[in-house]
């Protein structure tokens, strides 16, 4: 083999690690600093607020890029999971009647679940009730506590992030109705 042709297959080996090494690390780095960032803004918030596990940013404008490109649309609410300790039950009383969604994304930026307006969640009279209890992976279902109610869902990492979007309109009323939908929302550990 040349000496051209050692450092041709060498150059090719060592471009093709980088690359596998930049779409493995990436995500999980950029998630693992998204995640970091919600739980810091999450306990600087009032202790009532701060208590429900769940990060209320102000309404989306030009000013703000906590996300990438935010929908100033949307109005966001999120939770960092971690189920190192075990599972976490998420619920909320979503009485929106607009577009609304909850997405669950793994350290790796993957979305694993999602539910929305139009899933076969609980319904009641004032709206949808939401009622989920992420596991850690591997976790068996059949000796986890459960109510009946919760919907499992097992997450593929420890480290998970909530994603809730409530559709808006121009209307005050409408951002009022989205705000309250989303204070419904909580994260915490399962009492049960």
């Amino acid at each position: 083999m040349k000496p051209w042709q050692r450092w041709l297959a060498l150059g090719l080996v060592v471009a093709v690690l980088m690359h596998l090494l930049t779409v493995w690390a990436l995500p999980r780095l950029i998630m693992r600093e998204a995640m970091s960032r919600i739980a810091q803004e999450t306990a600087a918030q009032p202790a009532p607020q701060a208590a429900t596990g769940v990060y209320l940013p102000p309404p989306t404008d030009h000013t703000q890029r906590r996300i990438v490109m935010p929908s100033p649309d949307l109005l966001y609410a999120t939770c960092a999971l971690d189920l190192s300790r075990g599972p976490v039950r998420i619920t909320a009383e979503v009485a929106h009647p607009r577009y609304w969604s909850v997405a669950l994304y793994g350290a790796n930026s993957d979305n694993f679940f999602v539910v929305n307006d139009r899933s076969t969640a609980v319904r009641s009279a004032t709206g949808t009730l939401l009622d989920l209890r992420i596991l850690p992976s591997g976790t068996d279902r059949a000796t986890t506590a459960a109510d009946g109610e919760s919907t499992m869902v097992e997450a593929p990492s420890r480290k998970v992030l909530l994603l809730m979007r409530l559709l808006l309109t121009d209307d005050p009323a409408d951002l009022a109705l989205a705000q309250a939908a989303r204070s419904t929302l909580r994260c915490a550990a399962p009492t049960t």
